[in-house]
């Protein structure tokens, strides 16, 4: 596999032989010379992006910004708005693969999105016509340049580039703990025409998913929110009276804390340890609600509730549980509880928008909290919904059956065991979610440089939040439409890239490595269908 990244100074010369080698002795565009070297024009204002294996230089692109354009120097009239412009696009023939040239393609557009402009513009060779529009490129100007070095002046926009079925393989696969891998059939849903919230479909179709989620969860009542996970929990803030006890399992119970000081609730706060609840701690507060994480996101660890269903069977106290992260992933009796939340963008794999609140006792109104929160006037659609959005959860549900939700585990095993093969030591506790895998990685590497690299090579895992680049860590999740061999071919690439970045040396104050052979079909999210 190839590792790509932005040049550094220390590329210079191997940008310049690839140059040589390209669009002198290939491409007949310029004299050959003794040191077999070509500097380009624009080589001081060029941001290069380049692909390495085994710290050999294998692809490259320039991009510039600067005007005039090499096209606007040919007398080439740029479409309106605001572009980059991509030049000198390289590939050595061993590594002339779709998989090297959607590596390329995405650091174009990562370029273009971080610049703010419209896309890039490019000279597509004429040869490789077929290859640019397959990737979404279009033609916006007549042919330039000689017989032997004819080119095609081509665009390719963000905006169209999201909607073009012919750049797919561009699009991430994601391994998200939200949003998630959606099904055809969801998206299509998603983009039925929206109908009135108060009209007899809406009112079925939500009738139909608050049924299928009250199976689910085994909670009679639920109602449906427009909103994250974060309006949810706030009105379970709502429903709950006198001093209670908040589990701090980390990022995400401390949220819960910070739910109940807005809401000016009174409680303790009692830390978990090793996945298991100090009941006899809890039991000194005598509360009158417990509320906790079923899964922590930020480590992917769970609250083992069984204790929580034992407590609740002793004492007449109120149990909530943010279980967000959870339902999906497992199959949970949470009939014990009296409050349990959870959302559409995770495991039930719809779009995210809608949260849920599931309660033992139906919501008895409430006038002094505010309208939104008052789970009383959720019979059934309080306020104005998203009616595509009940559709594909309807159609989500219709799709999660016992077998898919029993995948994740099944696909964790798998990640892990790939990790294992290749010498990472993974060891899985029983307080382990099925639907996240989260791991630190040593000072010395950099969990942001992986998740960017995975992301050139077509998988979008969890690296960007504050908690985990604070933590140098990195997250896997199963919850969407993902398989066996998604999951094995990221752990091969993570065992991979960190095997040799520990053994590599550092250069130019970037630790580099070989991250496979050029042929290693191992990794195919680059390869054209």
């Amino acid at each position: 596999m190839l590792e790509f990244r932005r040049a550094t100074p220390g590329d210079a010369l191997a940008i310049h032989r690839l140059n040589y080698e390209t669009f002198v002795e290939e491409i007949p565009q310029h004299h050959p010379n003794a040191e077999r070297l070509l500097v380009d024009r624009f080589h001081d204002t060029n941001t290069y992006w380049v692909g390495l294996a085994d710290r050999q230089l294998v692809a490259m692109c320039a991009i510039r910004n600067e005007h005039p354009f090499s096209l606007e120097q040919k007398g080439v009239t740029l479409p309106p708005g605001e572009w980059i412009e991509v030049r000198l696009l390289a590939v050595t023939p061993a590594y002339r693969n779709t998989r090297t040239f959607a590596g390329l393609m995405r650091a174009m557009l990562l370029e273009a999105t971080e610049r703010g402009v419209e896309g890039v513009v490019i000279s597509g060779t004429v040869r490789e016509q077929k290859l640019y529009r397959r990737f979404g490129f279009i033609p916006f100007a007549q042919p330039v340049g000689t017989a032997e070095a004819l080119y095609v002046p081509m665009q390719l926009t963000r905006s169209a580039f999201m909607q073009s079925e012919t750049a797919r393989t561009l699009h991430p696969k994601l391994l998200l703990a939200g949003p998630v891998e959606l099904s055809p059939q969801v998206r299509a849903a998603l983009g039925s025409q929206p109908v009135s919230h108060r009209s007899a479909e809406a009112s079925r179709l939500l009738h139909s998913v608050q049924s299928r989620l009250s199976d689910l969860v085994k909670l009679p009542h639920v109602y449906t929110l427009l909103g994250s996970g974060t309006i949810a929990n706030d009105a379970i803030a709502a429903q709950l009276t006198g001093r209670g006890v908040i589990i701090d399992t980390g990022e995400f119970g401390r949220r819960l804390i910070d739910h109940a000081n807005r809401a000016g609730l009174k409680f303790d706060v009692v830390p978990l340890s090793s996945g298991r609840l100090d009941l006899k701690q809890i039991e000194q507060h005598a509360p009158a609600w417990i509320w906790t994480v079923h899964c922590e996101t930020s480590t992917g660890k769970l609250v083992d509730v069984d204790q929580l269903r034992q407590y609740a069977q002793t004492y007449p106290t109120k149990i909530a549980i943010d279980a967000i992260s959870a339902v999906g992933t497992t199959t949970t009796d949470y009939s014990f509880a009296h409050f349990v939340t959870f959302v559409s963008g995770k495991a039930l794999r719809n779009a995210p928008g809608l949260a849920f609140v599931a309660m033992r006792e139906r919501a008895v109104p409430n006038p002094s909290i505010p309208r939104y929160l008052d789970l009383a006037g959720y019979d059934p659609i309080a306020f104005t919904q998203s009616v595509p959005l009940i559709q594909a959860m309807d159609v989500a549900l219709r799709e999660l059956t016992d077998e898919e939700i029993a995948t994740h585990q099944s696909k964790l095993d798998v990640f892990v065991r790939e990790l294992v093969r290749h010498g990472v030591p993974v060891e899985l506790r029983d307080d382990q979610s099925p639907g996240i895998f989260s791991f630190t990685l040593p000072a010395i590497l950099s969990s942001v440089e992986l998740g960017r690299q995975l992301g050139f090579y077509g998988y979008q895992v969890q690296y960007e939040s504050v908690y985990l680049r604070r933590a140098n860590c990195l997250q896997v999740s199963t919850m969407g439409w993902t398989t066996d061999r998604d999951l094995q071919q990221v752990a091969a690439y993570i065992g991979t890239w960190l095997q040799k970045k520990t053994a590599a040396p550092e250069s130019d104050g970037f630790r580099r490595g070989n991250l496979g052979g050029p042929n290693d079909e191992s990794f195919d999210r680059g390869v054209l269908s």
